[in-house]
């Protein structure tokens, strides 16, 4: 969160709004205007009043107390403003002819020599202390705006050292409320809704401030309080604007004993809404860009899919037709033989819809494994069913202890997990290797879990391609002809939703091994009829 900078005199956590009572030391703390004024001019009569009675005890010559007043005059235009340098100017020049020249205690007609030193006294005073006020003034504005760039300073790096969008404004109205002393809030622009308050906001606009921030951001001009426009509202309603388009409305609620705002503090104010506008439009610009890589992936996707399907369906159709246009033949070994060729395609597309199912109830969210006590020589046989004489040449060898226990699964997906596994390796191992299937044990992070493992002695896989193969859509680079790469994404989504995991490596006597972990809870004692 941000923090409050050393500039601000009244410090405030970084999530509290401002108090009653520090809203009301805050009207002190602008509101200089006719009090500060006001406490100037009783300055400048205190202090010509006073040089004037300690001169009249003093034996100087009046000559003498020209040059003093003067240096009073000089003096008071570091501390006061503009007119009330120029009343002591006037004053010390009245008093000086009033007490000291001669005649004293008179306005009495004074001789030529007389009246141009008074002249002159006057003139140099007036101009001597409009300069030191000029370049009081000149100091004072560059303080205020080195004021300002500390202040944008510290809202820029309050904003990136925010994680999201929600805490960056949330540290951009705490510094506003810290630096203006005021209540801060920010509506943002949202269709169809309109102006949304944001929920760190420490004002909450009334109707006549929500008709002024309506106002402002039709307009795009400043409106409400301080303003021409709807000057009725309790707060300054700042559009925030971006390329001549209001992203929405920055507000601050100043303490009622404020009656104006100094135009530096109003370019402050127009500088956070330029700030807290480019922190909106950079959010836009991301979740667009965002959106646009979901759309172009999501294109990508739909465009493989149709390719694979589109292929896939086109080979076990043409062989239908195929079949179809030869199946009244005569002879009976021919017709053996298409009806084999029919039960291969129609196996081929029942594969391809069932995978393409599985992908949509795993991306559905509709996934509700039915877990219940397993053997694992169960489901190794229900797999090896399943896939048929795709496994024809290459010698299936299963490893599983006589002492492995049961365990919790769903055994129509482990049956279509194992099935999967069994057919990716028929698809990339060479005729006559064989296949082991192994099952066991072992104590890994978090618990101990079973394990079912799949060896081939087939090509392996490439390390790159380790992390991608159980993506959909993904294939090796090594891959026949035919499939839609769904069959390991299907596999990893069965087992993660049983509370699993699946690994892929390199198997020790060469070739691939994948293996399948689920967790392993000692079943509880069976319960008898014995009573």
């Amino acid at each position: 969160m941000s923090r409050a900078s050393t500039l601000f005199s009244e410090p405030l956590s970084a999530a509290a709004a401002p108090t009653r009572r520090s809203r009301r030391r805050a009207g002190a703390f602008w509101n200089f205007s006719r009090a500060i004024r006001a406490q100037e001019y009783l300055e400048v009569c205190g202090v010509i009043a006073l040089v004037t009675v300690a001169g009249w005890f003093v034996p100087l010559t009046y000559h003498t107390f020209g040059l003093i007043y003067l240096l009073v005059v000089i003096a008071l235009s570091v501390r006061v403003g503009r007119w009330p340098a120029l009343f002591a100017a006037v004053t010390s020049a009245v008093a000086w002819n009033f007490v000291f020249i001669p005649p004293r205690l008179s306005f009495s007609v004074l001789e030529m020599d007389d009246s141009l030193l008074l002249g002159t006294y006057l003139i140099v005073a007036l101009v001597a202390g409009q300069l030191t006020t000029r370049i009081r003034a000149q100091e004072r504005l560059e303080r205020e705006r080195e004021r300002s760039a500390t202040a944008l300073f510290h809202l820029t790096r309050a904003i990136a050292e925010a994680r999201t969008l929600d805490e960056a404004v949330e540290a951009a109205l705490r510094q506003a409320d810290l630096l203006f002393h005021a209540e801060t809030a920010l509506l943002r622009a949202e269709a169809p809704r309109g102006l949304v308050l944001h929920a760190a906001s420490s004002f909450v606009p009334g109707e006549t401030d929500r008709a002024a921030a309506e106002w402002a951001w039709r307009a795009g001009v400043p409106a409400g309080r301080f303003t021409g426009n709807l000057p009725n509202a309790a707060g300054l309603h700042v559009p925030m604007l971006r390329t001549d388009n209001a992203l929405g409305i920055f507000v601050l609620r100043m303490p009622d004993a404020i009656a104006e705002l100094p135009p530096i503090q109003r370019d402050l104010a127009a500088g956070f809404a330029a700030q807290i506008a480019l922190l909106l439009e950079r959010e836009e610009l991301r979740a667009a860009s965002e959106r646009e890589k979901f759309f172009a992936e999501s294109d990508r996707l739909h465009r493989t899919l149709l390719d694979s399907v589109s292929h896939e369906l086109k080979t076990p159709l043409s062989v239908l037709r195929a079949a179809g246009e030869r199946v009244d033949t005569g002879d009976a070994g021919k017709r053996g033989q298409i009806a084999g060729e029919i039960r291969v395609a129609t196996s081929r597309l029942d594969h391809l819809v069932a995978n393409l199912l599985n992908q949509s109830r795993l991306e559905s969210g509709r996934m509700r494994p039915a877990l219940d006590w397993c053997d694992a020589r169960d489901i190794v046989q229900l797999a090896r069913r399943a896939v048929g004489d795709a496994l024809a040449g290459r010698p299936l060898r299963v490893e599983i202890p006589e002492d492995l226990p049961l365990f919790m699964a769903d055994v129509p997906l482990m049956e279509q997990v194992l099935a999967n596994l069994l057919l990716n390796a028929a698809r990339h191992t060479p005729a006559g290797t064989s296949v082991v299937v192994s099952a066991g044990r072992e104590a890994r992070a978090g618990g101990e879990w079973i394990f079912l493992r799949i060896d081939d002695r087939g090509p392996g896989l490439p390390a790159s391609w380790r992390e991608n193969l159980f993506q959909k859509f993904r294939r090796g680079p090594e891959a026949r002809a035919g499939g839609l790469g769904l069959g390991l994404s299907i596999v990893r989504g069965f087992v993660q939703a049983q509370g699993g995991d699946v690994t892929a490596g390199d198997n020790p006597a060469g070739g691939a091994r994948f293996t399948v972990y689920l967790p392993y809870a000692a079943p509880g004692p069976v319960p008898t009829d014995e009573r």
